[in-house]
């Protein structure tokens, strides 16, 4: 479906994805990669640990980062709190930045924003990955528009965690039946919206 046909007769709340659904990601990985060079198998391992970890359930943010600092510093000369400092402080940041420099918005997605909330519906930004806000200020998007930022991490898990994706609805008291999951994965957002039983769109 596309964005601009998309109709919010129904629907109470808008649950939207953030990379890849606000902006364009296309060569954005490649860009990392030339950015940090030099810690190239620290990328590595971080990918590698979010595939390993995609359907692991911690009952809280610093569990899963303890577990998951652990596993990216597993076999590797690095330590756990240098995975941790790298992540929070090279990683996310240089994210942000190459996000603000090459990343356009996704303007029609922006405008299903804008015609949400002009609506009065709830809002929200469901996220996989950290730094939300920083994100959102970079793509000139205003975080305060909206009526909940999460990444899933801080819930426990990643997308589409079943639990995680309850707490979001609960925490906005949200109706699966008049809610909309907007987002660039079906594997990912689809399903998170699917096990809920709310509605999906694709972009």
């Amino acid at each position: 479906m596309k964005v601009e046909s998309v109709q919010l007769e129904g629907i109470r709340t808008v649950i939207f994805d953030l990379d890849g659904t606000l902006y364009d990601k296309k060569g954005l990985a490649q860009r990392m990669v030339r950015r940090l060079w030099w810690c190239l198998p620290l990328l590595a391992a971080e990918r590698l640990t979010r595939r390993k970890m995609h359907e692991v359930q911690f009952a809280s943010e610093e569990e899963f980062f303890s577990h998951f600092f652990a596993e990216m510093a597993r076999g590797h000369w690095w330590s756990t709190k240098m995975a941790e400092r790298w992540y929070n402080h090279v990683y996310l940041p240089t994210m942000v930045e190459l996000i603000g420099m090459t990343c356009p918005r996704h303007e029609n997605v922006v405008k299903l924003m804008n015609e949400t909330k002009k609506r009065g519906l709830k809002m929200a930004v469901y996220s996989d990955y950290g730094s939300v806000v920083d994100k959102l200020k970079v793509l000139n998007i205003d975080p305060e528009q909206f009526d909940l930022l999460v990444a899933a991490p801080e819930l426990g898990a990643l997308k589409p965690s079943k639990p995680c994706a309850e707490k979001v609805m609960k925490m906005l008291d949200a109706d699966p039946s008049t809610t909309l999951f907007v987002g660039d994965r079906d594997e990912k957002d689809g399903e998170t919206a699917r096990v809920v039983g709310a509605k999906f769109l694709l972009v």
